[in-house]
């Protein structure tokens, strides 16, 4: 098993991706089909390094109607970190002051109370340290998720 993805498998990633197939999809296909072992957040950085996006999956035939989200008032917070907020994330943070030797590093608070402190070196390496209890595997996914769109807003 590899986690090298060769330009064959590249080919196979463009495709599943203007099928719409999203990050995950793709991570469990390089596995299944292929035989690589990527991150998700390799897979995130694979994309990215050879501009490849995801097409928008097709909408269902008669998706329900969600009810419009009530518009802030003038007291409430509108910062893009307070919308973002999902009830039941984790809450990822940004250090205003870098670790050593870290390109980015910041802390996150589970629903659960478990906390836990990241960074990513200058080689793109990725650190975690526990603060308080382990995290879940489904924590761990939902941090990945919160911490690609952290980092996608640039900041």
């Amino acid at each position: 098993m590899s986690s090298k993805v060769t330009e064959e498998q590249l080919d196979k990633v463009r495709v599943w991706a203007s099928e719409g197939i999203d990050l995950n999809g793709i991570q469990k296909k390089l596995v299944t089909e292929c035989g690589v072992h990527l991150t998700y957040m390799d897979v995130r950085f694979l994309l990215l390094d050879h501009g490849i996006e995801i097409a928008a999956a097709s909408a269902p035939a008669k998706a329900p109607e969600k009810p419009a989200a009530p518009k802030p008032t003038e007291d409430e917070p509108k910062s893009a970190a307070d919308a973002a907020a999902v009830p039941g994330a984790p809450k990822v943070t940004l250090d205003d002051l870098q670790l050593p030797g870290a390109l980015i590093s910041g802390k996150v608070e589970f629903p659960s109370g478990t906390r836990g402190a990241w960074m990513i070196d200058q080689m793109g390496r990725f650190a975690w340290n526990d603060l308080s209890g382990t995290p879940t595997q489904e924590e761990l996914q939902a941090f990945q998720f919160e911490l690609t769109q952290l980092l996608s807003r640039g900041r």
